[in-house]
């Protein structure tokens, strides 16, 4: 049975093909179609099962694609490609909208991860073992042969694995959307502007092979001017990755990126909130506030991560407030055995301006890694820490901030520990390193309400 237009405005949309949503006949060409016409306003009739494709959907400028909040839309097995992207890198768009629908990457019918496949599956310098390059692998676009994926430059076909790509966009709105299952990333951003996320759950379960580098929403360079709320569901990597500059092989842009406002994080056992990574270019005026979950590397990490790259990392006038986080258990099959690292973490080779935290919330009963932390080099110019609550309930003590690198100014100011018998003691400050300034105001001691109660 094939599917008709549900209303007389939705006919000037319905293409000469057909549309089968039964989730077995292929409907790329009829949405494809529907795309073409260049309709302002695309919009999908409920399927009877799920839609589903096997080639990248292409959007254009002035185009809205809209589904259904609860309608699928499937990738075929091995088709190895993105399901949706614009029409044009070089020159650009302006105003896409992204509106409901569930994308199902469908993962474990794809590829591999192409970061985690050798010619003949080996161990690599990280001590992870890659798996051998499967036999229906990619033909790679620029070689014209199999091969896995290198550090060579980026090309718009090579396979990834994202749900999503979208570069060189000027007012672009995703919302009311389920990213579900990507070998890689959901959604792959760079020099986009004006942009608003909204209402956007992400469904991850398993991982091909394995939940490395399974990002939520991943911004390389360019991206300036956006708005980022109410985003749920937990990532196996970064839930939003701001990375200024990325690895060559997967970055159509690297450069600053800057004023980015994030309100609403809902990620219970997520792998971190938010990775923000750069080897040179500003990362800045970015706000993160109303985050609620606990994490099992890191909630927020300035991170350098590439050790040969010389150039130190610049972030300024970061504000993180309303925090109601703590630590998690690492994944059971997640090969990437990182350090339990501090729920806040400076790495390396960085430099941080200003960063202001507010309101972190913390009640801790499952490993004792600090609350702040920040590697030997690593630069902090001013920290201003306020209004904290910290919890401990494990017996073996944690320090609320540990430095190991340098600060110039510490600005502590009406924070809270929460003292409970037969746990361990929180320090305070845990200084290994250099801080030139501190301010404090007042950082009190109470016993939990439960022992006071006694």
């Amino acid at each position: 049975m094939n599917l008709q237009p549900s209303s007389r405005s939705e006919k000037a949309n319905w293409p000469d093909g057909k549309l089968h949503g039964d989730g077995i006949h292929d409907d790329t060409e009829a949405i494809q179609a529907m795309l073409d016409t260049g309709s302002p306003l695309v919009s999908l009739p409920a399927p009877r099962s799920h839609y589903l494709i096997s080639r990248p959907l292409v959007i254009h400028s002035n185009q809205e694609l809209k589904l259904d909040r609860w309608s699928e839309i499937r990738l075929a097995p091995k088709s190895n490609c993105l399901m949706l992207t614009n029409d044009n890198y070089t020159s650009g768009n302006a105003r896409i909208a992204v509106i409901g629908g569930i994308w199902n990457g469908n993962n474990m019918e794809q590829a591999p991860n192409p970061q985690m496949v050798t010619l003949h599956g080996e161990l690599n310098g990280d001590g992870i073992r890659r798996l051998p390059m499967p036999s229906d692998w990619p033909v790679d676009p620029v070689t014209s042969i199999r091969q896995p994926l290198e550090e060579v430059p980026w090309h718009p076909k090579r396979y990834f694995g994202e749900i999503m790509r979208f570069v060189n966009i000027s007012c672009f709105a995703m919302t009311g959307v389920t990213l579900k299952n990507p070998v890689t990333y959901a959604v792959h951003s760079a020099k986009m502007t004006n942009f608003t996320f909204a209402d956007i759950d992400f469904d991850f379960n398993e991982g091909n092979p394995s939940p490395n580098n399974m990002d939520g929403l991943h911004f390389d360079g360019g991206c300036h001017l956006g708005w980022i709320t109410n985003v749920r569901g937990a990532c196996y990597d970064d839930l939003l990755a701001f990375n200024a500059e990325d690895a060559v092989v997967e970055s159509p842009f690297m450069g600053p990126i800057s004023d980015i406002q994030v309100d609403g994080i809902y990620a219970k056992r997520c792998h971190s909130c938010a990775r923000f990574l750069s080897n040179g270019s500003l990362i800045s005026n970015i706000s993160i506030k109303n985050v609620f979950g606990s994490f099992y590397r890191y909630a927020f990490g300035f991170t350098h991560f590439f050790p040969d790259r010389p150039q130190q990392g610049q972030f300024d006038a970061i504000t993180l407030e309303n925090l109601y986080i703590a630590k998690a258990l690492p994944l059971p099959n997640d090969w990437n055995q990182c350090p339990d690292w501090a729920l806040l973490w400076g790495e390396g080779n960085g430099k941080i301006g200003t960063l202001k935290v507010v309101g972190l919330k913390r009640v801790e009963d499952t490993t004792g890694t600090p609350s702040f932390a920040f590697d030997k080099n690593f630069i902090v110019e001013q920290l201003t820490v306020e209004d904290c609550v910290t919890e401990n309930h494990l017996t073996e003590p944690l320090d609320f901030i540990f430095n190991a690198g340098n600060i110039g100014k510490l600005v502590m100011s009406n924070n809270l520990i929460r003292k409970c018998e037969g746990c361990g003691m929180v320090t305070e400050v845990h200084n290994v390193g250099s801080i030139a300034q501190i301010v404090q105001n007042s950082i009190n001691h109470y016993p939990h309400a439960s022992e006071s109660s006694r």
